[in-house]
């Protein structure tokens, strides 16, 4: 902070304006609403992209002008939204659809993967009041990788969203994914609202003026 009063040559005047800034974001910015969701399935992470050769006959633009076009593509990516967008019922989709988030988020997963048979009565039940935890794949990123790409034009506009988050893996008889979300209000700054403007058109976009 000290390097960057100097850099710019503040003055106490201008040093007060940034602080009332501060104080009037620190007011006006809070959590808008809270999702929450549960898939009962066995958590899975985001298998590693993978690259391959493509030709005129995939069909992409780029290969046209460059025959040696390499292509990197998630395997699971387009089939995660589309059964993220399968939980949810028409009207649901439509609102979100319409009201689709593109403020900062918060995101807090929990990974519940299932109880290993070996385990014996006294570590099933342990493991169930989360005093044994997992140190088997998948692996945290994967985890919030896989989740966070079934948001992707389902509830928000791109996981770039996410500010802060927290993956926890624990373990249980019955196997699922917890899934809270919070949002913002509103963007930062003006900036930031010509950005997603840009992708959202005929929305009301709301920014900290």
């Amino acid at each position: 902070m000290q390097w960057m009063y100097d850099k710019y040559k503040l003055n106490i005047n201008k040093a007060s304006e940034i602080l009332k800034r501060r104080d009037e974001m620190l007011h006006a910015l809070q959590f808008e609403k809270e999702f929450f969701i549960v898939l009962y399935e066995e958590p899975e992470g985001s298998p590693r992209p993978r690259a391959r050769y493509v030709s005129k006959s995939n069909i992409i633009p780029a290969t046209q002008a460059n025959p040696g076009f390499i292509q990197v593509y998630s395997l699971t990516g387009a089939v995660d939204r589309k059964f993220m967008s399968q939980l949810l019922t028409d009207k649901e989709l439509d609102d979100f659809k319409q009201h689709m988030i593109y403020t900062p988020c918060y995101v807090d997963y929990r990974a519940y993967i299932r109880t290993p048979k070996s385990f014996n009565v006294q570590d099933t039940y342990l493991a169930e009041m989360g005093l044994i935890r997992p140190i088997v794949k998948p692996d945290f990123d994967n985890i919030a990788k896989k989740y966070a790409d079934m948001y992707n034009g389902n509830v928000w506009i791109d996981d770039a969203l996410v500010i802060d988050g927290r993956i926890r893996k624990y373990y249980s008889i019955l196997p699922r994914v917890e899934i809270t979300l919070q949002y913002l209000n509103m963007l930062y700054c003006k900036s930031q609202y010509k950005s997603i403007q840009s992708r959202l058109p005929d929305r009301d976009i709301k920014y900290f003026k």
